[in-house]
Parts: C-alpha cells; sequence; structure tokens
C-alpha cells in the first residue's frame, strides 16, 4: 500500500500534472461559460436576489424570476390574513440559495452595488456598413457610436460562489483521490485510468461550472466516504473522521435528498464499528446540516415538507406554468415511457449511465469483486455503493413525480452524486489491465467514450447528451417540441 510519502516520483509528478491542468480547466470553463444559463441555476439566483435586496424567499420583484420555470406559486407563510397572499417561490430547497446569500452578504453590504445593477460602457465612434439610399443594391460606410456595453452585476458576485462551491472542492477532491489510490490501487494501470476517470471521465467536471447541487452532493458524498473508509478500512478511531463522515453525508442528503438512504447507512455501519465515537461525534455533527435545512424550509415556506413533493399540484400548475404543457423530456411527465423503457434509457439508453460513462462498468465488476474476494479492504464500500446503485435505479424508474431523465441535461443529474463511490471502488475494476492486453484496451474504450460524453457537453451542461442528439438526427427518437 503506497502513501503520498513513499509514492514513486513518476506518480507524483503525474498526480501533480493532473490535479493542477484539470483543476485550471475546471476553473476556465467555470469563468468562461455564461453565469446564468438555465431555469434550474436562474431559480436559486432569484432566491439569492431576493434574501439579499428584499429580505424575503418570496421572487415575485426578481428581475430573473420570469426567465425560470422552477417556481412555485404558494401561499404566504406566516401571514394573519384570513386568505394570504399567493407568491412564486423558488422550488429548490432553500438551505443552498441561503447559504450563497451568506457568502455573498458581506460584499454586497461593502459595495453598495445591487444583484441586479447594470454597468454601461461607453464605446467608441466607428464605420458601420449600411445601404446606400442613393445606390440602391449597394452599400456605405457611416460613422456611428454604437450603443453601450452593458456589464451585469451579478457576474461578480456569482461567479466566485460558484468557484467556491465547484471548483475548490473538485480540487480538494482529487488531491484525496489520489491518496486512495496510493493506497488501493492495485498496480499502475488502476492508479493511472482511474486518476484520469476522476479529473476528466465524468459528469462532475462539466457540472462544475453551473450553479447545482448536484455537485455539491456528490462532493459531500466524497467527503464522507473518505472518513469511512479510513475508519472501516484503515481501523481510525480519530473522532475528526466521525465528525467529517456525519457532517459531509448529512450534507449530502440536504442537496439529494434521495442520499438520505446513504445517510441512514453511514450511520449503521458506524454505529455497528464503533457506537460511542458514532453518538458523541457522528451524529451532533450530522444534526447541524439536517437542522439548517428544516430551519430554512420552514422559514420560506412554512413547513418541513420539501416543495418537490407538490409537483403536478397547484402548485406548480398555476396559469401560465410551463408545467402545463411541458416539452421535449419534460413532457414525459405527463405521458410517462413504460417502466422497463425508462430503466433501459437510464442505463443503456440515451441517458445512461452505462453508456455515457462506460469506465463505470469496471466498478460495479470491483464492486461483485470486492463483495466475494477474501480479504478485500474496500468490502464495505463496495455493499453500500451496490445497494445505493440498485436503490437509485429502482427509486427513479417507479416515482411518478420524477419521469424525464432530468430534463434538459447533458447525463443523468440524479445520480451525479453516486460518482465518487464508483469511483472509489473503480480501481479494482481495472486491475487487470496491467497483465491483460484485452482488458487494458477495453478499459482504455472505455475511458475514451466516458471523456467523449464529458467533453461533449462542456460547453453547455444543460444540454441533451451527445446520444439523443445522434438519435434525433437520425429520427429514432423524437421529442415532442
Amino acid at each position: 500500500m503506497e502513501t503520498p510519502e513513499t509514492r514513486p516520483v513518476y506518480r507524483q509528478f503525474v498526480a501533480l500534472i493532473v490535479v493542477c491542468v484539470a483543476t485550471a480547466q475546471s476553473l476556465g470553463v467555470a469563468l468562461r461559460i455564461p453565469t446564468q444559463l438555465t431555469a434550474n441555476d436562474i431559480s436559486r439566483y432569484c432566491t439569492v436576489w431576493s434574501l439579499l435586496e428584499r429580505g424575503t424567499y418570496a421572487i415575485d420583484d426578481c428581475p430573473w424570476a420570469k426567465d425560470t420555470q422552477d417556481k412555485v406559486l404558494k401561499a404566504e407563510p406566516f401571514s394573519r390574513e384570513a386568505k394570504p397572499a399567493e407568491h412564486y417561490y423558488s422550488s429548490k430547497p432553500p438551505l443552498f440559495a441561503t447559504l450563497m446569500a451568506g457568502v455573498i452578504y458581506p460584499f454586497r453590504k461593502i459595495s453598495g452595488v445591487e444583484l441586479d445593477h447594470k454597468f454601461e460602457q461607453p464605446r467608441i465612434e466607428r464605420n458601420v456598413e449600411k445601404p446606400d439610399p442613393d445606390h440602391p443594391g449597394k452599400t456605405i460606410f457611416v460613422k456611428e457610436t454604437p450603443a453601450p456595453v452593458i456589464w451585469q452585476a451579478y457576474i461578480l458576485y456569482f461567479k466566485p460562489v460558484i468557484i467556491l462551491f465547484n471548483v475548490v472542492p473538485f480540487l480538494y477532491f482529487l488531491i484525496l483521490y489520489v491518496r486512495l489510490l496510493d493506497r488501493y490501487a492495485p498496480n499502475d494501470w488502476a492508479w493511472f485510468v482511474a486518476l484520469v476517470a476522476g479529473a476528466w471521465g465524468n459528469y462532475l467536471v462539466v457540472f462544475n461550472s453551473s450553479l447545482n447541487n448536484h455537485t455539491v452532493a456528490a462532493y459531500s458524498a466524497f467527503f464522507a466516504i473518505y472518513p469511512l473508509i479510513r475508519i472501516v478500512s484503515e481501523g481510525s478511531t480519530r473522532p475528526i473522521h466521525f465528525v467529517m463522515a456525519g457532517f459531509w453525508g448529512a450534507y449530502c442528503a440536504c442537496n439529494e435528498i434521495p442520499a438520505g438512504l446513504f445517510g441512514a447507512l453511514l450511520f449503521l455501519v458506524l454505529a455497528v464499528k464503533d457506537p460511542r465515537r458514532t453518538f458523541l461525534s457522528f451524529v451532533p455533527a450530522a444534526i447541524v446540516p439536517l437542522a439548517a435545512f428544516f430551519a430554512t424550509q420552514y422559514l420560506a415556506f412554512g413547513t418541513f415538507k420539501p416543495v418537490y413533493e407538490e409537483f403536478g399540484t397547484k402548485s406548480y400548475n398555476y396559469d401560465g406554468s410551463y408545467w402545463n404543457t411541458p416539452l421535449e423530456f419534460d413532457y414525459l411527465n405527463k405521458f410517462p415511457e413504460s417502466y422497463g423503457r425508462y430503466l433501459f434509457h437510464m442505463t443503456f439508453g440515451h441517458h445512461g449511465v452505462f453508456s455515457l460513462s462506460p469506465i463505470f462498468l469496471f466498478s460495479i465488476f470491483a464492486c461483485l469483486r470486492n463483495i466475494v474476494g477474501k480479504g478485500r479492504s474496500l468490502k464495505t464500500v463496495s455493499w453500500i455503493t451496490l445497494i445505493l446503485t440498485i436503490a437509485m435505479l429502482a427509486f427513479y424508474t417507479w416515482n411518478p413525480k420524477a419521469r424525464n431523465y432530468g430534463g434538459s441535461t447533458s447525463g443523468l443529474r440524479w445520480l451525479f452524486w453516486l460518482i465518487p463511490f464508483w469511483l472509489v471502488v473503480l480501481p479494482t475494476g481495472l486491475g487487470g489491465g496491467q497483465d491483460r492486453r484485452w482488458v487494458r484496451w477495453l478499459s482504455l474504450v472505455a475511458l475514451v467514450f466516458s471523456v467523449l460524453s464529458a467533453g461533449y457537453a462542456l460547453r453547455s451542461p444543460w444540454t441533451h447528451p451527445w446520444i439523443v442528439d445522434l438519435l434525433e438526427h437520425l429520427n429514432l427518437y423524437p421529442l415532442v417540441r
């Protein structure tokens, strides 16, 4: 078992290069891509604006509210009126937006510049080609001063937040992942391929450029898995590892509600392993994000029940709502595909985890190998990974309120929080490539297509996967538009 201190020098150099380059690329893409991309991120930005500029969770007055369909119409909570006024609210759980507002608040106060303020930059006079009124069909150049360039102030507030919540955790994820590879990669081939898969062969690197809860949940999951491995596989009894597992496991569930299953499994495993430290360190740490989640939920809506549960009701289907006449994949929420077809497309079809990121087929093989094999050090994590994978596929197959593959998205975003689990066990599945040429080529092809899928979506994560575009161009899977 290698450690950072005993890591061969060639691995040190490769790890340093890959971590730095992947992080730099992620930072560059995050800075370059438009800050407000789609309804998904605008919905949260509206909440941040309302909290900082109006002191409320209602987004009626937000200038961007018209650009998002991810909103609900609900009665104002805590109103003393017999018939409380109705307001628009973001349909996203409010904790994430509240944290963002807290980060931005001191800068907003110091600068005094409103989030929706626009800066104008005058432009100089220049030659502009226009039709010649005296000679029809011909053009002339005339001197004109173009309209000023408009710069949005929100970019200066929101870009640093995207970097803080996505790019910085990505950097720490890669650093810790290299350390896990040193410990659990069986050979050089597994070490190198897994590292590249973690840096470029998955959808986390795509969504780092966009404000979203999926990357936050994924990195939180990894930061919970790492101390879990230290405790279960390496025998650590340090309280800090229990604290980190508890806090990040709970925070993962706060950003992906179905990840509550992971939190429950995490608690059970550690309670069996070390009950005393679990209850003294893990549980108090987990209570912190959970309390914040329910507190902000109650402040925003006057109830502890997530607003997602109201999908399909009048809260979503108000007059003029997009959800009354959904299009493309959202159309499937009203006219769902069969369970079998939906499951196929989630696994090996147009949004398939294993068709878009085939490298993770080796992760499933690794789970089975670790579970069946004797003396495997990642057996517990493999069990958890397999249980979560099967449970989440089953949950989204039969969930009547989520039948649209995540909408217009380049991958099955609801399962992105499982990517760290698949990456952690991946090296075991790749080990055969060291000595077997056919395994080496098979894993290389899987890696290439995984990177291809991520690269295809890098320009904008909120687009269709390449398989959807291909099927549409061939008229094999037309969408309702």
